[in-house]
């Protein structure tokens, strides 16, 4: 069930709270804060997203439509609040190669297909993804990877 776009207006700065205070555990296995700066501003701004973890990588997806990620081609510098940890990171935007998109969102779709309605893939009745779904969400999704800064 995709969750109606103006409900993101009361969600998201709960959620902030929530990933932020010390229930975090709820909801920070899958969910995580990414705060960066704006491109134009240099305001900071933080938004809640689903991640994954492939080793040290983490990884977000969302759509063209979308703004956010954009500021991050030009700053990449951000900061993962993950498990009630902040991770300093630079954040890489996967965005030209639709294959390797494909890829990733495969991956992704995988352990959460709940969220295959927010990059318009319908599930087959073994719910993995439509291919030809798939391959359109490649061309139209962003991947968001962060990796922590060496020590």
């Amino acid at each position: 069930m995709k969750i109606p776009e103006p409900l993101f207006v009361v969600i998201n700065p709960t959620m902030r709270l929530l990933l932020r205070s010390p229930l975090h555990a709820v909801v920070s296995g899958s969910l995580m804060l990414l705060t960066f700066k704006g491109r134009r501003t240099g305001r900071s701004f933080t938004t809640p997203l689903r991640y994954v973890q492939e080793g040290e990588t983490f990884r977000c997806y969302t759509n063209r439509d979308a703004r956010w990620w954009r500021n991050l081609k030009h700053e990449p510098g951000v900061t993962l609040r993950i498990r009630g940890r902040d991770i300093n990171c630079t954040a890489t935007v996967v965005d030209s190669d639709p294959a390797t998109v494909r890829d990733l969102l495969t991956g992704y779709l995988a352990q959460h297909p709940g969220d295959a309605v927010y990059h318009n893939v319908r599930l087959q009745s073994d719910k993995t993804p439509m291919p030809e779904d798939l391959d359109r969400a490649a061309h139209h999704s962003i991947v968001v990877e962060a990796a922590p800064l060496a020590d």
